[in-house]
């Protein structure tokens, strides 16, 4: 259920079709990468009805927002994968180039002629190289190296064989430009190999390809029976699962990846995943990964098959006696079960226009949930911030409430946590945001509640008021939406700035939805209170210990950029049933007494996924309590 009139987050992948290869592949997976919220937002268009890739994906439990056939109607940002553009509406535009050879070269610059300013990222550092002179002449952003991710992460190389015998993994389509021609040579090198071939004529819709095809594996049938090697060539068809190879490698020594030329070579990150070194040509993006006498050997392609066996067979040898945990390490940043998120996600983020985290960050924004609160209306409040136009910040998500709810919340939209670990409470919110100021390393912080969402030009027109005018406190009027509809908040802030520094919180004229503040003099100031006090005196005792110490504000009343949301759990809501309506002087003197100005112990910080939870964590109520252990 959404709580908003606001621009929502809505990326649409676009794909030519899902019949199968690595691109599509890769689509599939960088879905399956999002966090969950943007997940169940995004659309998959498929652009033709050759979908038996999606097909089994979806039998194997794929899911996102939705799956069409038709273009959407108003997509935040479209995502590329050969997919085209032609009469749909213009939006943020990402495209992801898959391959470097000729071919694709072809392709790309004819598809996307006359496009400019997309961001545009490639599987592999090879492929961005070679279109380096074309984004810059397009006017497009580099995006950055985003390789699809593995999704296994296990140990499944086969036993050594008392025979000697060595079994050697190859994947592709049945075509000379991936190497089909030479199995049969290789086998006729070495009568201890076995070749399965995960491969078969039928694996595109196209009359043409599919002709293809079939034609070489006819050849190379009559291949293997001309050198005697067919029944030591194990052809198997090649399935539809995108998302699970380990069937196709349990049990081989080596995986052989001899393609001419490959943007990426999906199959070879798979094998190392599975624990399975890799010969592969130095013209694969995955030769990137590839350490020498570690976790595999790179060779040289061979126009001619015969010699390229040659050239394989020797490495083939080398490479069955690695060691199959440093195969597995060596993909650790690929893998979905590993750190492929920590690696890649921010890529992903900036791709689909999504990211809550950004580089040479100067804001923190912390925005918090108490449990027990309906987290659609946290939903509404990230997309929000994904939604800034300016990319400059970080976030940091607070929650008040158990760890177990915490931590699925984090999960859920990728964020580092700060947590209580306890039954929430609504003076608990100033606290939490007093620990995310206490840990702020930008030059700014946001504070953020799950009943505020702020307009798209928000952090953009603050951060540029507190550079201009050399203030320490930016803030702005408020919008009220409820029952849904949005209107001005005309009732308060009704004074001007000046009118506020009384040392009586009856008189806050600045909305702390509405601000974004200068951190080091926050934290000079005393930061927040611990525990919330009033209707807003908590927020109001900082605005004056800011004051206190000169720090100067400026409230920007041309804008309306913040939305303030008001319903049955709102803050407001809940702060009435315990303060009443008003803030009386003993509220106030009972605030000021709670205050004080001396930093806290900092709070339990879960960073993301992997990270480490400290052992004692400072409770707002005085208790000192253990969060749970990974």
């Amino acid at each position: 259920m959404s709580h908003t009139t606001l621009p929502q987050i809505a990326p649409c992948f676009v794909s030519h079709n899902m019949a199968i290869g690595g691109a599509q592949t890769a689509v599939l997976r960088y879905i399956e990468t999002l966090p969950e919220w943007v997940r169940e937002r995004t659309t998959l268009y498929c652009q033709s009805d050759d979908t038996p890739l999606l097909d089994k994906a979806m039998e194997n439990g794929f899911s996102c927002g939705e799956v069409t056939r038709v273009a959407p109607n108003d997509p935040s940002s479209w995502f590329l994968s050969y997919g085209k553009l032609d009469g749909l509406p213009e939006r943020p535009t990402s495209l992801v180039l898959h391959s470097w050879d000729d071919a694709g070269w072809r392709y790309f610059s004819k598809a996307y002629e006359g496009q400019t300013g997309m961001t545009v990222a490639g599987v592999s550092q090879k492929v961005m190289d070679r279109y380096a002179n074309w984004i810059r002449e397009n006017g497009h952003i580099d995006g950055g190296v985003l390789p699809p991710p593995v999704t296994e992460f296990c140990m499944a190389k086969g036993r050594n064989d008392p025979q000697g015998r060595i079994v050697v993994g190859w994947m592709g389509r049945p075509l000379e430009d991936k190497g089909l021609m030479t199995l049969p040579y290789l086998l006729a090198e070495n009568p201890r190999l076995i070749v399965r071939a995960w491969t078969g004529a039928e694996t595109a819709g196209l009359d043409y390809t599919q002709r293809v095809q079939g034609e070489a594996m006819e050849a190379v049938l009559k291949l293997a029976r001309k050198l005697g090697v067919e029944d030591r060539l194990d052809i198997r068809p090649l399935d539809f699962n995108a998302l699970s190879y380990r069937h196709r490698l349990e049990g081989c020594h080596v995986l052989l990846g001899n393609s001419r030329k490959e943007g990426f070579l999906l199959t070879a990150a798979e094998a190392l995943s599975c624990g399975i070194p890799v010969v592969v040509t130095k013209t694969c993006g995955i030769a990137d990964f590839i350490k020498g006498g570690h976790n595999g050997y790179l060779i040289d392609w061979n126009d001619n098959p015969k010699r390229l066996a040659k050239i394989a067979h020797r490495a083939i040898l080398k490479a069955a006696k690695l060691d199959p945990v440093k195969c597995l390490a060596s993909v650790d940043r690929l893998s979905l079960g590993s750190n492929y998120a920590t690696a890649y996600r921010p890529v992903l983020a900036n791709l689909t226009h999504t990211g809550l985290q950004h580089e040479n960050a100067r804001v923190t924004v912390g925005v918090r949930i108490h449990e027990g609160v309906d987290a659609s209306f946290l939903d509404d409040a990230i997309n929000s911030i994904a939604a800034q136009t300016y990319r400059n910040f970080k976030t940091v998500l607070l929650v008040d409430g158990s760890w177990s709810f915490g931590e699925k919340l984090a999960e859920r939209y990728d964020l580092p946590l700060i947590c209580t670990g306890l039954r929430p409470d609504i003076e608990h919110c100033s606290w939490l945001h007093r620990q995310a100021l206490a840990q702020c390393e930008t030059e700014f912080y946001k504070p953020l509640d799950y009943d505020d969402q702020i307009m798209p030009n928000y952090l953009e027109r603050a951060v540029r008021s507190l550079d201009e005018r050399g203030v320490d406190v930016y803030g702005c009027l408020l919008n009220t939406l409820q029952d849904g509809e949005i209107t001005p908040r005309l009732h308060w802030p009704n004074k001007s700035l000046d009118t506020m520094f009384t040392g009586n919180s009856d008189d806050n004229m600045l909305p702390h939805s509405s601000v974004t503040m200068r951190t080091r003099v926050a934290l000079k100031a005393g930061n927040y209170q611990e525990r919330a006090v009033g209707l807003g005196a908590d927020d109001y005792h900082l605005w004056y210990r800011i004051f206190k110490v000169g720090g100067e504000f400026f409230r920007d009343d041309e804008v309306r950029n913040v939305v303030y949301r008001v319903h049955d759990r709102n803050s407001l809501v809940i702060r009435r049933e315990r303060f009443g309506h008003s803030n009386k002087r003993k509220q106030l003197l009972a605030g000021a007494a709670a205050a004080g100005i001396a930093a806290m112990p900092l709070a339990a910080q879960v960073e993301g996924e992997k990270a480490q939870k400290p052992t004692v964590v400072v409770a707002p109520s005085g208790d000192t309590i253990d969060p749970p252990h990974s």
